[in-house]
C-alpha cells in the first residue's frame, strides 16, 4: 500500500474514527491503524461467550453528540440507534423497586407512588441540571478548550456561581442531599458519579462525573439514552464504513511501535513489524500516557510535559461479568416475566452506604462481598445477541481497584466472577440454574486487551485539575502537544470519557484550525460566553405553587405527548 498520507490516526476508538471522518471530509488522505482485529477500541460488540454477543466495554448510547450523528449520517452506514420504554431501574433486596421511564410524565407517576415529594424535586433537579448543561455545553465541540479558571468565570457572571459550586466541587451525596429526601432516590442517582472514580459519594468533586453522564441526549432529551442494534460496536463499524467510503485506510492487526520526530515535528508512524507510514500529522487516540511515555522518545519532549504526562491520574475502574442464560431471570418485587428491568439500565443494591462500602475498600485494594451492580439485558430488545429464547445479562461494577492487596487481577477472576454470581442471586434467585456460561473483564484486562490505563475507561480521571484545557497538561489546549504535528484524539482529551465524540471532532477541528493559520500558538483566553438568565419556562417553575400545578398536570397520561414535547431541549 501507499506509505504517505496527510494524517495518520493512531487507534480505531470511536474518537480517533470520528476524527478520521471529519479530516476525511476536508479533502484529506487519512490512514487508521488499529493494534486489535477490530476495529472501535473500548467501543466494540464480541461474542463473550460461544454463541452470544455483547458490548463488550462500553454499553449504551447517550452521549454521542447530535451535531456528530447529524453531521456524520451513520444510519446509511447501518447504525440503528433505538430506546425501549425504560431509561433506568432500581432494585433493592427489600424488594421496592424504582422505575424511569423515557416518558416523563409515567416517571413523575412512578415517582410520586415510590418517593412522594421527591417526584417534585425530580423536575427543580432536571432544571438546575439543564442549566448546567446549557454553560458548559458551549464547550463541548472546540478546538481550543478553556480554562477552568475560565469556565467558573463564566458560571459567575451567568449569575450562576452555586451551581458552579454544586457541579464541580461537592461530594455528590451533598449534591443530591440538596435537592432529594428518599434512600432510593439517592441511591440510584449516585451511580452516575462513581463510573470508573477512585473514591465514593462522599468524595469531593464526584459532583461533576455526575454532570458529565447525565447531561448528555439523545432525540433531544437529556439524560436519555439509546442502544445500537447489534451492539456498541455497531457505532464503531459504521464510522469505520463512512470513513473507507470517503477515502480512508482502515487497517486492523496494526499496532503503532512509535511515533517518528524529525527535525523536531511529527513525521509518522513505525508498526511493530517495521513498517514505516509518513504523514505530516499524527493523532493519537491511545492514551496520554502510552502516547507520550511509551510511543514518543521522551528526549523531544520537555522535561516539565513529561513530569505532567508521568503523575497524571489515571485511578479509578471497573469490571464486567457476562453471564449467558437460557431464559429472562426474574427478579424480587417485580411480576415474573419480561418487564421494565430487563428493558433498560437497572441497579442492583444502589444505595449510598454500598457504593460508600466499595469505594473505601477501593482505597485498600479490596473488594467488598456486597456491591452494587449494574446490568443491562440487551437481548430482551435486540435477538440478533443470543440464540433464540437466550440471553445476555451484561453486568458492569464500579469504584474497583487496579492493584489488589494480594495477588494480582487474573489470580483473583473467578473468586470475583462468583462474588459477583452470588450478589446477582440475591436479587434473582434461580439465576445460578439459568447459566449458561459466564465470561469476565478484570481491570486488568481493560489495560491489556483494550488499552485502558490502570483500567481508567476515561483515559484519566475526570478531577477538577484534568479538565477543560488542563486535560491532559496545561498550555497546550488539550488537543496539541509539544511536538508539531502530534495531536491527542481521545477520552483524555476534553471534554472527556464516554462514547461522546466530541474529543475526536475537536482534534479534527485543531489540525484544520492549525493548518488554516498556519501553525497553532498558544492563547492568552478563550473568550468564554456568558450566558444570559434562565429561559422563562425555567423562571416559572422556580416557582413552587406554579410547579405543583404543572406537575398535577404533567402526570396526567393524556397530556404525556404534550409533556414530551414540553421537555425537549
Amino acid at each position: 500500500m501507499n506509505s504517505q498520507f496527510d494524517a495518520i490516526v493512531v487507534g480505531s476508538g470511536h474518537n480517533g474514527l470520528i476524527a478520521a471522518n471529519y479530516l476525511s471530509d476536508a479533502g484529506k488522505k487519512v490512514a487508521v491503524v488499529e493494534r486489535r482485529g477490530l476495529v472501535g477500541g473500548a467501543t466494540v460488540t464480541e461474542e463473550v461467550i460461544p454463541g452470544f454477543r455483547a458490548s463488550a466495554c462500553s454499553y449504551v448510547s447517550g452521549l454521542l453528540h447530535p451535531r456528530i450523528l447529524k453531521d456524520l449520517g451513520l444510519e446509511a452506514f447501518g447504525l440503528d440507534l433505538y430506546q425501549t420504554e425504560m431509561g433506568s431501574a432500581s432494585l433493592l433486596r427489600d424488594g421496592r423497586h424504582l422505575f424511569l421511564y423515557n416518558d416523563l410524565s409515567r416517571t413523575l407517576r412512578e415517582m410520586q407512588d415510590v418517593a412522594g415529594a421527591d417526584a417534585d424535586a425530580l423536575v427543580a433537579f432536571g432544571l438546575r441540571l439543564e442549566r448546567f448543561a446549557a454553560i458548559t455545553g458551549q464547550w463541548l465541540l472546540t478546538p481550543s478548550p478553556p480554562s477552568v479558571h475560565e469556565v467558573m468565570g463564566a458560571f459567575y457572571e451567568s449569575g450562576e456561581g452555586d451551581l458552579f459550586n454544586e457541579f464541580f466541587t461537592l461530594s455528590v451525596l451533598d449534591l443530591l442531599d440538596r435537592y432529594f429526601s428518599t434512600d432510593i432516590v439517592k441511591g440510584l442517582f449516585t451511580f452516575l458519579a462513581v463510573v470508573s472514580v477512585w473514591g465514593g459519594p462522599r468524595t469531593p468533586g464526584w459532583s461533576y462525573v455526575y454532570g458529565h453522564h447525565a447531561t448528555g441526549e439523545f432525540n433531544g432529551h437529556m439524560g436519555q439514552f439509546a442502544f445500537p442494534r447489534g451492539g456498541m460496536g455497531a457505532i464503531a463499524e459504521s464510522l469505520a464504513a463512512r470513513a473507507r467510503a470517503r477515502g480512508a485506510v482502515v487497517r486492523t492487526n496494526a499496532p503503532v511501535a512509535s511515533i517518528i520526530v524529525e527535525r523536531g515535528r511529527v513525521g509518522g508512524v513505525v508498526l511493530d513489524n517495521g513498517e514505516e507510514l509518513r504523514a505530516p500529522v499524527v493523532l493519537s487516540n491511545a492514551d496520554p500516557r502510552r502516547t507520550f511515555l511509551s510511543l514518543v522518545d521522551s528526549r523531544h519532549l520537555p522535561d516539565e510535559y513529561t513530569r505532567q504526562i508521568t503523575t497524571y491520574d489515571n485511578r479509578g475502574s471497573m469490571a464486567r461479568v457476562f453471564l449467558a442464560l437460557d431464559s429472562l431471570p426474574d427478579f424480587i418485587g417485580c411480576a415474573p416475566g419480561m418487564g421494565p428491568q430487563h428493558r433498560g439500565l437497572t441497579l442492583l443494591g444502589a444505595e449510598v452506604e454500598n457504593f460508600q462500602r466499595i469505594g473505601d475498600a477501593q482505597q485498600h485494594g479490596r473488594v467488598p462481598d456486597d456491591f452494587p451492580i449494574e446490568f443491562i439485558i440487551q437481548t430482551a430488545s435486540d435477538d440478533t445477541l443470543a440464540p433464540p429464547g437466550k440471553h445476555v445479562l451484561s453486568t458492569g461494577i464500579q469504584q474497583l481497584p487496579f492493584e489488589l492487596e494480594n495477588g494480582t487481577w487474573d489470580d483473583y477472576r473467578d473468586e470475583f466472577t462468583a462474588k459477583v454470581i452470588n450478589i446477582l442471586s440475591d436479587y434473582s434467585p434461580g439465576i445460578k440454574e439459568r447459566i449458561i456460561g459466564t465470561h469476565t473483564i478484570t481491570p486488568l484486562d481493560l489495560e491489556r486487551e483494550y488499552a485502558l490505563p490502570g483500567g481508567n475507561i476515561f483515559h484519566g480521571a475526570m478531577t477538577l485539575g484534568q479538565l477543560y484545557s488542563s486535560r491532559p497538561v496545561p498550555g497546550y489546549e488539550s488537543y496539541r502537544s509539544p511536538i508539531p504535528g502530534l495531536y491527542l484524539c481521545g477520552a483524555g482529551t476534553h471534554p472527556g470519557g464516554g462514547v461522546m465524540g466530541a474529543p475526536g471532532y475537536n482534534a479534527a477541528r485543531a489540525v484544520m484550525v492549525d493548518e488554516s493559520t498556519g501553525g497553532w500558538r498558544p492563547r492568552s483566553s478563550s473568550g468564554v460566553t456568558t450566558i444570559t438568565g434562565a429561559p422563562l419556562r425555567h423562571r416559572m417553575m422556580s416557582k413552587p405553587r406554579v410547579r405543583k400545578v404543572a406537575l398535577a398536570l404533567a402526570r396526567q397520561p393524556l397530556l404525556a405527548p404534550l409533556v414530551d414535547r414540553a421537555s425537549k431541549r
